[in-house]
């Protein structure tokens, strides 16, 4: 399944794209991919070889090249950006350096505390941002203007407030937009879709870190906590979720207060509950059913009214 909104590209329109930006036209597609966005590898008529990224424009795409230009600047593991994203149509077009090769750590505990680790090691490098990096994708837009509970999904054309059944996903999210949105901790810069397979590795080291429109402003906690919850495959278990949290907070270097652990709680929560009420649009309650299992001790962790879903 991709978004409804990917783009739909031909090879002229690549090589046409790389020939503008580049001086020389595709020779060979290496691949293709992509959810929201249509991402080839390409090699170019003079050997080189990049990678080519097409989604819809947005102009907070310009604050995220401006962050992923400074953080490879900064020696952060990441691909080369070779410049901003420019407007095509209605496309926004860029293009990177290809960093071939690596693989996604597997699943458990370990990878937990490794993926917390880079994710820490970001947020520390991350450069002052210039410019919004509004909107949010919808599993971290809390704070949306509106009454409305949810905030539009930027994958799918469904109304996720047409829908409500089970009810103990309104419940418990209700409770977490308010207390998410009342939160008075500072914003900054980090990865807002911090699953495994956007981090590649090689020989147990980093190779890069993948999905740079991605970036967001947010609490620090609200940040690690959605990578918590999310970084599993979008479905971490609370094990999995209590070690990351455990080694991000001893790698940023402070102690965290009992409110911050709280909101990180609370913000991998309602990421979880945003992709459970979005799944159910399409007639499917597999994300439902299994955070259900743990949405109890998951709300008495965040500090909001429990709600036992499993019973």
């Amino acid at each position: 399944m991709t978004s409804y909104k990917r783009p739909k590209v031909t090879t002229d329109e690549l090589s046409s794209w790389c020939r503008a930006s580049l001086g020389v036209p595709v020779r060979d597609v290496l691949f293709e991919r992509g959810y929201s966005s249509a991402v080839f590898g390409v090699t170019l008529a003079d050997d080189r070889q990049v990678v080519v990224k097409v989604r819809p424009w947005l102009e907070r795409l310009i604050s995220c090249g401006r962050v992923h230009r400074d953080l490879w600047e900064r020696g952060f593991r990441c691909p080369e950006p070779l410049g901003p994203p420019e407007p095509v149509s209605a496309w926004a077009v860029s293009f990177e350096s290809y960093v071939p090769d690596g693989e996604e750590l597997p699943r458990g505990l370990d990878a937990a505390v490794a993926l917390a680790r880079v994710l820490a090691d970001l947020v520390q490098c991350a450069p002052t941002v210039a410019g919004s990096l509004e909107p949010h994708w919808g599993f971290l837009r809390w704070g949306h203007p509106g009454s409305e509970l949810w905030p539009p999904a930027t994958d799918i054309v469904a109304d996720l407030n047409e829908f409500s059944e089970p009810g103990w996903i309104e419940h418990c999210a209700a409770q977490l937009r308010v207390k998410l949105t009342n939160s008075q901790l500072p914003g900054v810069v980090g990865h807002g879709d911090w699953w495994s397979d956007n981090v590649r590795w090689k020989d147990g080291q980093l190779l890069a870190v993948d999905d740079w429109d991605s970036l967001v402003v947010l609490p620090e906690a609200g940040i690690a906590g959605a990578a918590a919850a999310l970084f599993a495959g979008g479905a971490s278990t609370i094990e999995e979720t209590d070690t990351f949290l455990r080694a991000y907070i001893a790698a940023s270097g402070r102690a965290w207060t009992d409110d911050e652990i709280r909101i990180a709680w609370a913000a991998g929560l309602w990421a979880r509950l945003f992709d459970a009420r979005k799944e159910t649009t399409w007639v499917s309650t597999k994300s439902a059913v299994r955070l259900a299992i743990e949405v109890e001790e998951r709300s008495v962790r965040s500090g909001i009214e429990t709600y036992d879903a499993a019973s």
